[in-house]
């Protein structure tokens, strides 16, 4: 049976050629500018195309318009080309032929031609050339439509040419070559210039030059960018855009190379199209002058004092959550600190600008936060049927639909073999007996498809059921497969990330694309550390004991530094009540005095060593149990690639008989813990 579509073109091909009715034609208008958009070009080629549509007796029945829009962009890049496609895929067809006044207007490169004519071609809608009078219908207006492919790729690359040879020659001339204006200059008569005060002048604009020249004075007066940022901002002196100045903003703009060197570099970067042997394509590299904004001297000065001491950079440590845990105000979390204190800052405590407000957004100690999260990871992925759970994969009831499904896909082969033989024996026969009727061309193609009709959608109603059962079966080997991921990510899971190095970890993270979201943010110690007193009975495992009157008795005595203004024994219950509930200096209770205080004397005593003879003294006393560390309340969201973190796995594994997972189709589901 031959294929509808192929049938369809020959007919419209055959209509065209007859010319026994009126076709339906669409006229298709592309200027690549908008200024050719709002000149004599759509307006020209409209005039052109309507006047072949009326002169070929055709039923003008609309216009499609890309306006701005070039020639080397597909189909469905271009809008109203790509609202015609969709139009010309209605049944029944809303047009035969569409028509161009000049082959550009199809494309300037051979894809960008050929796919969507092809694409007309065969639903049976032709395209016609105007220019050259020709359209796709016949063998003849095919080659000429090949020609004019050629000719629009040809004329795209002489305009090319033409047009970086013109960027050229007004580089070397020292030409504005267009691009974002460096800071400090502002384009006039086709050149970069100073954008400062002209002399004689009484201006009261803030010019971009007399800023940088404004924030090298002050830096060379306060010795620091951020004093001096601040000062230009208390002068009224803005960024380009209107914003405050920065320290690290006004440090940037002043020692710009563009600035300090005077001079622009085109035909640099490395994204200039080069040939085989390194050299710009288009162009060698021009260096293009620029006014000076400072002296030799004052760029001398910029220079020297700009420059920052070389540091010993050491061997950091992996912070797995860094810019993954999103901070109650908005920002993210980062990992940094010293060695003694590794913690998350967050970024809302970094002033953005001098006297930008900041966040009071809680440290986070880094060990406990990547412990309780990596556990709650490495949980989930251990586990296989929680996994298939959220993953929403059910194995059993897909492979139980797989039985007879081979026997019942055979019969349907079989019954649509045998249909589409007796639908090409009928097509025959209709053909034959409507050929010796004298019935005109539109009356016999409807007759023919009268008589094979039922047919035809017998055979539709078989080709559906096939092709459900192959989605169904699809369905259960993609269930299955999936299933067998997800196993064998638990059984990996188990046996090789029980105990993985931070930098692994982090690794990991990245690929799970994990976020760490507060449910209710904890207040922690200072830079996220636990407080110093319950380190000290957890390491001992000690009670916090209770300060009775024979205890105070017995460690009285003893005290080294004894406060003048409070009772010391009021400042100890104090000290103990912390340690025992947790509480930070700041919240306890009035009652205790000043937290200021009682915190000194905490020190004092720990330092002194009264702390360590009073509590050993008193260890044989009635105590409570430190309170519990409580984990932080958080969601963490992630997303799990079975083959993906299969492959991570194999590539950290020094284990040769892991079997091979670059194979097989993948899935991906997100979850929330």
């Amino acid at each position: 049976m031959q294929d509808p579509h192929v049938v369809a073109a020959a007919v419209a091909a055959a209509r065209l050629r007859s010319g026994r009715r009126a076709l339906r034609a669409v006229d298709y208008l592309r200027v690549s500018t908008k200024e050719q958009a709002k000149g004599y070009g759509v307006a020209y080629s409209g005039k052109k195309t309507a006047g072949y549509i009326s002169q070929k007796d055709w039923e003008h029945v609309g216009t499609f318009v890309d306006e701005g829009v070039s020639g080397a962009l597909e189909s469905r890049q271009r809008p109203e080309l790509r609202r015609l496609m969709e139009q010309a895929w209605n049944v029944p067809r809303p047009f035969d032929i569409v028509v161009v006044n000049e082959g550009r207007a199809i494309g300037r490169t051979g894809r960008a031609f050929w796919r969507w004519v092809w694409e007309l071609q065969e639903i049976g809608i032709f395209v016609a050339v105007v220019k050259r009078d020709y359209d796709n219908s016949t063998p003849e207006g095919e080659s000429k439509m090949r020609k004019d492919a050629d000719y629009a790729e040809d004329e795209r690359e002489i305009i090319r040419e033409r047009t970086q040879g013109g960027i050229q020659e007004k580089a070397e001339s020292g030409g504005y070559i267009g691009g974002k204006v460096p800071y400090g200059y502002r384009v006039r008569a086709g050149r970069l210039v100073l954008d400062e005060c002209r002399e004689g002048r009484d201006c009261a604009a803030k010019h971009e030059a007399c800023a940088l020249r404004r924030g090298r004075v002050l830096y060379a007066e306060l010795g620091d960018w951020s004093r001096a940022a601040l000062a230009m901002n208390s002068e009224g002196l803005r960024r380009r855009d209107g914003g405050l100045w920065g320290g690290q903003s006004l440090r940037q703009r002043v020692l710009n190379p563009i600035v300090l060197e005077a001079r622009q570099a085109f035909r640099s970067s490395a994204g200039v199209r080069r040939d085989h042997e390194g050299r710009p394509v288009n162009g060698d590299r021009v260096a293009i002058p620029l006014p000076p904004i400072f002296t030799r001297a004052e760029v001398e000065e910029l220079r020297a004092s700009s420059v920052r001491p070389v540091r010993t950079l050491q061997k950091a440590r992996p912070y797995t959550l860094s810019g993954r845990i999103v901070s109650p105000c908005g920002k993210r979390y980062i990992g940094g600190g010293t060695t003694r204190a590794k913690a998350y800052r967050c970024q809302g405590r970094t002033r953005a600008y001098p006297g930008a407000p900041v966040c009071s957004c809680p440290y986070l100690a880094a060990d406990a936060v990547e412990k309780q999260t990596w556990r709650r990871v490495r949980t989930l992925l251990g586990d296989a049927d929680r996994l298939k759970a959220m993953a929403g994969v059910h194995s059993e009831s897909p492979a139980a639909q797989r039985d007879g499904s081979g026997e019942r896909r055979g019969e349907l082969d079989r019954q649509i073999r045998i249909h589409r033989q007796a639908l090409a024996i009928a097509l025959g026969v209709a053909a034959k007996e409507v050929a010796a009727s004298d019935l005109g061309l539109e009356e016999s193609e409807k007759a023919v498809e009268r008589q094979i009709a039922p047919l035809q959608t017998e055979l539709g109603v078989l080709l559906d059921a096939r092709r459900e059962l192959r989605n169904l079966l699809a369905a259960s080997d993609a269930v299955r497969e999936q299933s067998a991921q997800l196993v064998e990510l638990a059984a990996t899971t188990r046996r090789m990330w029980s105990d993985l190095p931070l930098a692994r970890q982090k690794e990991l993270m990245a690929t799970l694309e994990v976020e760490v979201t507060f449910i209710e943010p904890q207040q922690q110690g200072r830079k996220g550390q636990r407080c110093a007193l319950t380190e000290w009975f957890t390491d001992r495992r000690l009670k916090v004991p209770m300060l009775t009157d024979e205890g105070w008795a017995v460690i009285e005595p003893m005290i080294t530094h004894r406060p003048r203004r409070v009772s010391p024994r009021l400042v100890m219950t104090g000290i103990l009540y912390k340690a025992r509930t947790g509480t930070s200096w700041s919240a306890l209770p009035d009652l205790f005095g000043c937290p200021i205080t009682l915190r000194t004397y905490a020190a004092r005593w720990r330092e002194s060593g009264f702390w360590e003879d009073a509590m050993r003294s008193l260890a044989a006393a009635e105590g409570t149990p430190l309170p519990e560390s409580n984990e932080l309340k958080t969601r963490i969201g992630c997303s799990v690639e079975p083959r993906k973190l299969l492959k991570t796995a194999q590539r950290g594994s020094l284990n040769t008989s892991l079997p091979d997972h670059d194979r097989g189709r993948t899935f991906r589901f997100r979850l929330e813990l």
